[in-house]
């Protein structure tokens, strides 16, 4: 579940930039995507890449 693991990550306020998305679609974000997706602070944005590697 998308939105457990943005919980566990407190970044739960982002939870409506990944609606309807799957795994796979997330961890293929780019940093571009997230802020098209509305993740506008560098540092969530950061720390979502980070657990993708």
């Amino acid at each position: 579940d998308v939105q457990a693991w943005l919980r566990s990550l407190r970044l739960h306020k982002y939870g409506h930039a990944f609606i309807g998305m799957d795994w796979k679609q997330v961890i293929r974000m780019s940093d571009q995507d997230m802020i098209d997706a509305g993740v506008n602070t560098l540092g969530a944005r950061r720390k979502l890449l980070k657990v993708f590697e």
